[in-house]
């Protein structure tokens, strides 16, 4: 059986093994066309199969160097001591997750009935006197404070939020697609779950500690969604914590606008004029503590 490729030529040519003179020179001719086909589909075979090989090592590597290149990349966004998420990984995160808030807060009036659980909480966490941990049982005692309140914080949350080392003893948890409704609540567990647990830290008896918390909601303004970024929200949260601070530590303070806020006062740094925005209603504080107890300056 001739090789398909000579028989094809053959048939263009109108060509057939008994139409030369010598039939057995012809044949041998033939058979040596054969081979040679035949030779050639083998080497191309084997080209074939080289190159099939070497795509598929190709692609072994690609995705290695994709592997590689994301562990690269989460360990860019990842507290190197906790194991938590760290202020760049919030830096990458937020765009998204505010573009859909907004997208939440701009619906029709006709569609506001769908637009459960669209805010963003943000607590930012701090322990307590952490500095006498460190100078009384030495830093290795507060790197492992510093761990174990990683993992009470993310106790406290959903798996959908972030919880972000901040720096130093401060921690900051987001949770995503919540309700603003639900702050004084995760305040309140994060304060208690501190306040009672045992840290660990490699003597007989373990520690314990109480953290201060502030807290903000974006959007912080629900009628201007879009008007207050979310870094400025997490300013905020910070003035809170200050404030908790301030106000006998182990506690939380939250910052709310109200109606009365102007777009002139939003533009201009709320931080810096927050006592006179509460005194005149602008701007109200929630806490744990009585009313009179928190202090903002």
């Amino acid at each position: 059986m001739l090789h398909p490729v000579l028989q094809r030529q053959l048939r263009k040519l109108e060509l057939h093994v008994n139409t030369a003179p010598d039939a057995k020179t012809w044949a041998r001719f033939l058979e040596r066309m054969d081979r040679s086909y035949r030779d050639n589909d083998q080497d191309r075979y084997l080209v074939e199969r080289s190159l099939e090989v070497s795509s598929e090592e190709m692609r072994d590597l690609t995705r290695q160097l994709r592997s590689a290149l994301d562990q690269v990349r989460n360990l860019s966004l990842t507290d190197e001591l906790t194991g938590l998420r760290n202020r760049r990984f919030l830096n990458v995160s937020m765009p998204d997750e505010v573009a859909l808030v907004i997208r939440k807060y701009r619906m029709p009036e006709s569609e506001q009935r769908m637009r459960t659980d669209s805010d963003i909480l943000f607590l930012m966490v701090d322990l307590d006197l952490f500095k006498n941990v460190n100078d009384t049982y030495g830093h290795l005692a507060g790197d492992q404070v510093l761990i174990q309140t990683g993992k009470v914080l993310i106790d406290c949350s959903r798996g959908t939020d972030f919880v972000i080392r901040w720096g130093g003893e401060e921690f900051l948890v987001v949770e995503r697609r919540s309700s603003s409704a639900n702050l004084k609540i995760l305040a309140e567990r994060i304060r208690q779950a501190v306040e009672a647990y045992p840290f660990e830290i490699g003597n007989d008896q373990p520690i314990h500690l109480t953290c201060s918390i502030g807290a903000a909601v974006f959007p912080f303004l629900p009628q201007w969604p879009g008007l207050l970024g979310w870094d400025r929200v997490v300013g905020l949260a910070d003035q809170g914590l200050y404030a908790a601070k301030r106000s006998g530590r182990n506690a939380w303070v939250e910052i709310l606008s109200t109606d009365l806020l102007s777009l002139d006062e939003v533009a201009a740094p709320l931080d810096m004029h927050l006592p006179r925005l509460i005194r005149e209603g602008k701007l109200k504080l929630a806490s744990n503590l009585p009313p009179d107890n928190v202090l903002l300056q």
